[in-house]
C-alpha cells in the first residue's frame, strides 16, 4: 500500500474505486462500501477472509488494473480495535500480491491524507 499526500493519475485501463475513510471508520461501514464499489457478489460474507478473496477475484471489472484509493487514511477503520484493523491492512496488503491474484488482475491500493 502506498500513503502519498496527492493521489496518483492513473492510465484509462485502470478502474479507480474510492473510498473516504471518514465514512469507513469500521469493518462494518467499510464492507458494503466495498463492496458496491468494486462489484463484490451478493453472497460476500462481510469477513476478512471473503474480503482477500473478493479482491483476488476483480475480473468482474473488466479492466487489467483495479486501484482501492482510500482517502482521509487516518480515519479509516478508527473504530476499530488497534489488532482488528491491522488485520484488514494485511488483508489489503496480501490482495496486491501477485503471487495471491486468482484473476491476473493487477490490484493496488494507494491511501491519502
Amino acid at each position: 500500500m502506498d500513503l502519498t499526500d496527492i493521489p496518483p493519475s492513473y492510465p484509462s485501463d485502470t478502474f479507480v474505486a474510492e473510498i473516504d475513510g471518514r465514512k469507513a471508520r469500521s469493518l462494518r461501514a467499510f464492507y458494503p462500501a466495498i463492496a458496491r464499489k468494486l462489484l463484490f457478489p451478493d453472497y460476500f460474507g462481510g469477513t476478512l477472509d471473503a474480503l482477500f478473496d473478493c479482491l483476488c477475484s476483480l475480473e468482474v471489472i473488466g479492466k487489467p488494473s483495479v486501484v482501492l484509493h482510500i482517502s482521509h487514511f487516518d480515519s479509516f477503520l478508527e473504530r476499530e480495535k488497534p489488532e482488528k484493523r491491522q488485520a484488514a491492512l494485511d488483508v489489503l496488503a496480501d490482495a496486491e500480491k501477485d503471487e495471491n491474484r486468482y484473476d491476473g488482475v493487477r490490484f493496488r491500493v494507494v491511501c491519502t491524507k
